[in-house]
């Protein structure tokens, strides 16, 4: 409802009161807008849900120097499978963030890339890994290069 309302504000050139042909066009047809806006808004949690079951939530790491690989242990949240993934050091890379918001709090992301492309997503502070006690050799660990080894 509120993407809505909000849809023609932001497409509306100047202030808020200048209407402009799109919001027009968006004002005069509100069945096949609010069918675009809803379709937009349904696909976004589809395509979050698909994202979710096809990468899983991580609950183990494991860095195995020997073999210079890294071992992630998986679990598909819809369908409880366990998948192992594994990853060459030489093509990984880490993006840490600090975030802090007034929603959400203090938040400690870490999105592990493997060939540049995001394949792990964890939110330290959200999430279980929060009560993990080795959580800041891990976060200390990465931070320090590790697939530079």
């Amino acid at each position: 409802m509120a993407s809505w309302i909000a849809f023609p504000l932001f497409v509306s050139n100047g202030r808020p009161t200048r209407v402009n042909t799109t919001a027009e066009l968006l004002f005069e047809n509100p069945l096949w807008s609010s069918l675009i806006i809803s379709i937009g808004v349904i696909t976004w949690f589809i395509y979050r849900t698909r994202k979710k079951y096809k990468f899983g939530e991580v609950f183990k790491i494991e860095f195995n120097d020997s073999e210079r690989k890294l071992e992630i242990k998986t679990i598909n949240l819809a369908n409880n499978k366990e998948k192992d993934n594994h990853y060459d050091y030489k093509n990984l890379s880490y993006d840490f963030q600090n975030k802090e918001d007034s929603l959400f709090g203090k938040q400690r992301i870490l999105k592990i890339n493997n060939y540049g492309r995001t394949v792990h997503e964890i939110n330290f502070d959200r999430t279980a890994w929060c009560r993990n006690e080795r959580i800041d050799k891990l976060i200390e660990k990465i931070k320090t290069g590790h697939n530079n080894v």
